[in-house]
């Protein structure tokens, strides 16, 4: 009994040294994801980067304004395919919009300097997880509700972008964009373009909040537009003369499962 006893401590303890460090998308659920983990997820982790970009633009009275969480397109928001493509926009929930305020530190917009943008690989299940966990601790979301939309998969990935200063991207049409921004295979050099873009404006529709890249995850031959030994990828988006570049090492989007993209 003695030895069980010690052999059970040990246990205990052990799981208490991995849950009190390490990152949180690996040491513990996310049912125990607290206010910070979910902050650090969803701003400063593999599949969350901040980029600095130069301002070629003139901030004037018509940019977009605030902070960093700034609405992504909305929850149950029906794209093109009427609810045939993928979950985050083409049909069902989506997991970026309860992170609507999601406050980030950076330049708020200016006429020189730098602006700050959010590239956030809002597809992966570790992203998604954490703005349900985000709105089950906010109380907007009950815990049997963010089981039955974590038990949905995806058949794309998705990138959303948003900023205190959206200028960039506020002439800008969803036609125009999908041939402004692309991921890159660091290892083929292969590009891969959006399929589908979806731009979310304030509710006067004068203001651009967040912008969707949707990219399919099987070209038409039935390969997998990201390989399965593909160790990053790069995306870029150019556009109102705002050059975003993001480097997204796939080796670090894992999960206790594996990849998550």
């Amino acid at each position: 009994m003695r030895k069980a006893i010690l052999v059970s401590s040990a246990v205990l303890i052990a799981a208490a040294l991995v849950f009190a460090g390490g990152d949180p998308w690996k040491s513990k659920p996310y049912q125990q994801w607290d206010d910070k983990d979910v902050k650090r997820i969803l701003e400063d982790s593999p599949w969350a980067k901040i980029v600095q970009v130069d301002v070629t633009w003139k901030a004037g009275k018509d940019s977009s304004s605030g902070d960093m969480g700034a609405p992504a397109p909305a929850a149950n928001q029906q794209g093109p395919t009427g609810g045939g493509g993928g979950k985050m926009m083409g049909g069902g929930s989506s997991p970026a919009a309860p992170a609507a305020n999601t406050p980030v530190a950076g330049d708020s917009g200016s006429s020189s300097g730098e602006a700050s943008f959010l590239v956030r690989w809002v597809s992966s299940k570790t992203v998604e997880k954490a703005v349900y966990r985000k709105a089950e601790l906010a109380g907007t979301m009950k815990p049997e509700d963010a089981e039955k939309e974590l038990a949905k998969t995806f058949d794309v990935y998705e990138l959303v972008v948003f900023g205190p200063d959206m200028k960039p991207f506020q002439s800008a049409d969803e036609d125009v964009l999908k041939t402004s921004a692309d991921l890159i295979e660091k290892k083929t050099k292969q590009k891969i373009s959006p399929y589908k873009v979806e731009i979310t404006r304030s509710p006067d529709g004068t203001k651009v909040q967040a912008v969707a890249f949707t990219f399919l995850k099987k070209a038409a031959n039935g390969e997998p537009t990201i390989a399965d030994d593909e160790k990053g990828v790069d995306f870029n988006c150019f556009v109102g003369g705002a050059k975003i570049h993001v480097s997204f090492d796939i080796s670090k989007m894992q999960d206790a499962q594996g990849r998550d993209l």
